[in-house]
């Protein structure tokens, strides 16, 4: 599978979300999200819901994983720690750090326009899919 086109030509929530991969290589990608105003927790100022960082995380995550299986496996955890609010545009890079016979781990790292971090996560996901069965995307 070819993870840029399936993450940025075949993903729906990635499309209603904004999310683009912008580099991929094995065990690693990155990507973005342009802030919009439906992202926003008010009318009054453009401030992401903690939902829209989580939601790039946790798909810069599959994608990693991805990456190196060839499809993304199921989310199974994740911990994210917000440091600072998202007020624009958000900017990740996702690295698996272990990947095993029946997981893997990734940590992410997100940041806005100017290098600052506005959150971090570590999530772990299935791996070795049944003879590359993965029922919850398109094979």
């Amino acid at each position: 599978m070819d993870v840029l086109e399936r993450f940025n030509d075949r993903y729906p929530f990635g499309e209603h979300l904004g999310i683009e991969l912008t580099h991929v290589e094995e065990g690693y990608v990155e990507g973005q999200l342009e802030l919009d105003d439906h992202h926003s927790l008010s009318e009054s100022t453009q401030l992401a819901h903690g939902a829209v960082p989580f939601g790039l995380a946790d798909s810069l995550s599959a994608a990693a994983i991805a990456s190196v299986e060839g499809t993304p496996g199921p989310t199974l955890d994740v911990r994210i720690d917000y440091l600072r609010p998202a007020t624009g545009d958000i900017y990740g890079a996702a690295e698996v750090v272990r990947y095993g016979n029946d997981t893997g781990v990734v940590e992410v790292e997100l940041t806005d326009a100017e290098d600052r971090r506005l959150a971090t996560t570590r999530g772990v996901y299935k791996t070795n899919l049944v003879d590359g069965a993965n029922p919850f995307v398109d094979s």
